[in-house]
């Protein structure tokens, strides 16, 4: 949510005033960190993940599972250990809080170099911090990888860090937030800048003896004392009125590091249009709130549980938390256009970076994030702004969560620009969130030194993104994908930062199919595919056919000169991947939603029991630890 504020953040009230101001000191920033910046050159291939932990606490003798208030706790274990100069361990990872006292967001100490024995090393390094987290806890209590806990959202869901504290199982606004004033006023500021309590449906999956007509009328804990009522509940729909179902789910990201800008931005839009595929492959959420629902994903509701959108922008504007509506590279092709018309623009902002020397697909880009009223911002920032600064530019950025994100570099001496992918729900094992990271940073290297293009229309990714949140897409759905044109070897010569002729390149890539055929329109260029026929390869037979992104990112390796030996040991790793989208491999909600169907005490009625959640999360504790 961006960086640590020095003073005490502004209400809603307060910000309304100033938003303005404070809009056009984020564009002076954001103009002077590019205009130092944007002939920067970083060589080496750096990157890394971020993941995201719930805790757990299992009472065998209850039968029940509930989520551990102990974040405070792991972080004041963390830093002791790290003061120490012996613990190599500990200073092996980072932990940070979380917007939840019950989530802890872990990541490597350093990034991970390009090389292959760095991507072996990133498992082991996701089961230390595991155990180290572990290691700070009771018996009994667990660090879990779950994208949101299923009973999250009914009553007598918290348990205290320890015994002796006093919880009684339902906990007030302030107990579940991390204390920082800067998540307790940015959650007020949401919903006051909204005018109302966050309000959010999603559909039950209607089993054999789920009760017809269904309606969900339970309100979320922490709203039972405000005036504001909630809103009718809608028939055949979960009613989530609680920020905690949003901010209280948890993901892995992955950043790459760029060798420069121009690559970045073209990384940057490549990566959009995979949005759908890995979102459909890692999900994840069968469960809300004690019932199966009838989507697989978070995406949606997380979305709707951070919406500060008014009524009346409600049909002008995309939510905050919501997928890109911008291509941002220069390079784009020429018949493909770079903007949603639904995406608002402040063209005062973007006549500012456009007279600054910014080109017009990035200052569009910028003016469109920059658009949205903060969320966080200290009166310091605006009583000492400095255009040489960067804390009103980065705090004003990070509070718009888009699943792709361009990260220019703030100094000099710090990481450079770089990009984040962001839409994956966090695996259930460690061998599963490796898998994921290192095929995405294996697929963006071999998208830098190919220079593949994915385009695809805004729209289309737009209703790719719809469609791979429903329930069992990976295997049931099509998304949005180039079948055609992909390859700048068959276009135009691009060279990569470590090769200075194009012909190893064609080689590589020219052998994998999708050559074009006389006679195709452009909109044959794209076309609905399968997951597996992304990842995996259309038929040979199909004219044109995808070759498949597993394919690419072998073919990638062997341009490399990757020797045998590793990339047999890479194997497993995008094996995951590639029998994902198959459906040889489950994804975790498809396998949660069998152990909860499958379960003696589940009546076919879609209620998700206290004692069925906690087979469940036992299961997959057993299974991650």
């Amino acid at each position: 949510m961006g960086p640590a504020l020095n003073t005490a953040p502004l209400s809603w009230q307060e910000i309304k005033d100033i938003a303005p101001i404070a809009r056009q000191g984020a564009a002076e920033q954001l103009l002077h960190i590019w205009t130092r910046q944007r002939y920067r050159i970083d060589p080496e291939a750096l990157w890394g993940d971020e993941i995201e932990y719930t805790l757990i606490n299992l009472d065998a003798k209850a039968s029940k599972a509930t989520l551990l208030l102990s974040q405070e706790n792991v972080l004041r274990q963390y830093e002791k250990h790290c003061a120490r100069e012996n613990d190599k361990s500990w200073n092996a990872v980072s932990f940070q809080p979380e917007w939840g006292r019950y989530m802890i967001e872990a990541t490597p100490a350093e990034p991970y170099g390009g090389e292959i024995t760095a991507l072996l090393k990133v498992e082991n390094n996701m089961r230390l911090r595991r155990e180290l987290i572990r290691q700070c806890l009771l018996p009994g209590q667990h660090p879990v990888t779950l994208s949101v806990s299923p009973g999250l959202g009914t009553q007598g869901q918290f348990t205290a860090a320890v015994p002796d504290e006093p919880c009684s199982g339902n906990a007030s606004y302030d107990r579940i937030y991390h204390p920082s004033t800067r998540y307790i006023m940015a959650t007020e500021n949401l919903i006051a800048r909204r005018q109302g309590r966050f309000e959010s449906h999603i559909p039950v999956f209607i089993d054999k003896l789920t009760e017809r007509p269904f309606y969900d009328e339970t309100v979320s804990y922490e709203y039972s004392s405000q005036k504001s009522p909630p809103a009718d509940s809608k028939e055949g729909h979960i009613h989530l009125d609680g920020p905690e179902l949003g901010m209280g789910s948890c993901c892995i990201q992955v950043t790459m590091q760029a060798p420069n800008e121009s690559e970045a931005r073209w990384l940057h839009d490549q990566l959009m249009v995979l949005g759908p595929l890995l979102l459909a492959l890692t999900a994840a959420t069968p469960v809300y709130k004690g019932y199966l629902v009838n989507t697989d994903t978070r995406w949606g509701r997380l979305s709707a549980c951070l919406d500060d959108r008014t009524t009346e922008e409600l049909a002008t504007t995309p939510p905050r938390y919501s997928w890109n509506r911008t291509y941002i590279s220069s390079e784009r092709p020429l018949d493909m256009e770079s903007k949603s018309s639904s995406q608002p623009t402040d063209e005062s902002l973007k006549q500012s970076l456009l007279a600054g020397g910014m080109d017009e697909p990035l200052a569009h880009h910028f003016a469109t994030v920059l658009s949205r009223d903060p969320i966080i911002v200290s009166r310091e920032d605006i009583e000492q702004f400095d255009a040489s600064d960067t804390g009103l530019f980065d705090m004003l950025y990070n509070s718009v969560w888009q699943h792709v994100r361009l990260k220019p570099p703030l100094c000099d001496s710090g990481p450079g620009w770089r990009v984040e992918f962001r839409p994956m729900e966090v695996q259930l094992t460690d061998h599963d969130n490796a898998a994921f990271s290192i095929f995405i940073y294996l697929l963006s290297r071999a998208i830098t030194a190919f220079h593949l293009n994915l385009y695809i229309p805004i729209d289309k990714l737009s209703d790719s993104m719809e469609r791979a949140q429903k329930r069992n897409a990976a295997l049931d759905q099509k998304i949005w994908f180039r079948r055609m044109g992909w390859s700048a070897a068959k276009q135009q010569p691009h060279t990569c930062e470590t090769c200075t002729s194009n012909c190893c390149m064609r080689e590589k890539i020219g052998t994998l199919g999708g050559s074009e055929k006389a006679g195709y329109e452009f909109s044959a260029q794209y076309a609905l595919l399968s997951m597996d026929e992304i990842v995996n390869g259309e038929n040979s037979e199909v004219p044109s056919g995808f070759p498949g992104l597993i394919n690419i990112v072998w073919a990638y390796l062997q341009y490399m000169d990757t020797p045998l030996r590793e990339r047999k040991r890479l194997k497993p790793y995008l094996d995951v991947i590639s029998k994902r989208a198959s459906g040889e491999l489950p994804t975790p909600a498809q396998w949660m939603r069998s152990v909860v169907m499958t379960h003696p005490e589940y009546r076919r009625d879609s209620r998700v029991g206290e004692k069925i959640r906690f087979d469940l999360l036992q299961e997959i504790i057993s299974m991650g630890e």
